[in-house]
């Protein structure tokens, strides 16, 4: 199974093997949409990426504790975000333009013109749009996720639709 910039997931977990294969799959089934969520939230796919693999690290490092959770997705996926916020908070710079291609690469490639309004978006109403869509998150995890009320969740993801479906509608009509 393979992982990024060469590690693969037999490395990491050789080191603890009682906790191998549970996690092998944890990762393999949630890498994707976690990433995805992190690097909507970003704009910077370099920094997603560092941050998702960060976050599986210390999933895996607290192996234990992470796989008793009701939904360890949503907690990896909140540390993920908070990794790359604190990156954020010391580079002081986000990327302007979308990458090429988001996700893994035998995936169906998502619309450009989609992820382009996408990632438009106001900060949170990005990472809303990429715990709830993206990644699949319920509105409870959504919530706990990014430390805001189940209210907040659905008014931000009301407006992030209403202003993506406006600006496909404009689009339209040209």
């Amino acid at each position: 199974m393979n992982g990024v910039d060469g590690i693969t997931i037999d490395a990491i977990t050789r080191a603890a093997p009682e906790h191998a294969d549970d996690f092998a799959e944890f990762y393999a089934t949630n890498r994707d949409a976690v990433y995805r969520a992190v690097l909507l939230s970003t704009r910077h796919p370099q920094r997603a990426e560092d941050a998702v693999q960060e976050a599986f690290t210390r999933a895996y490092d607290r192996w234990d504790q992470v796989a008793g959770l009701d939904r360890p997705r949503a907690w990896v996926t909140r540390v993920a975000l908070n990794v790359s916020t604190s990156w954020w908070r010391r580079l002081r710079r986000e990327r302007a333009d979308p990458p090429d291609r988001l996700g893994a690469p035998d995936e169906r490639p998502m619309d450009r013109e989609l992820v382009r309004l996408v990632w438009e978006l106001p900060l949170r109403q990005r990472q809303v749009v990429a715990l709830r869509v993206l990644a699949d998150l319920s509105t409870a995890d959504t919530a706990q996720t990014l430390g805001i009320a189940e209210g907040t969740v659905k008014a931000l993801l009301h407006r992030a639709l209403r202003r993506l479906h406006a600006t496909l509608e404009a689009g339209e009509d040209r």
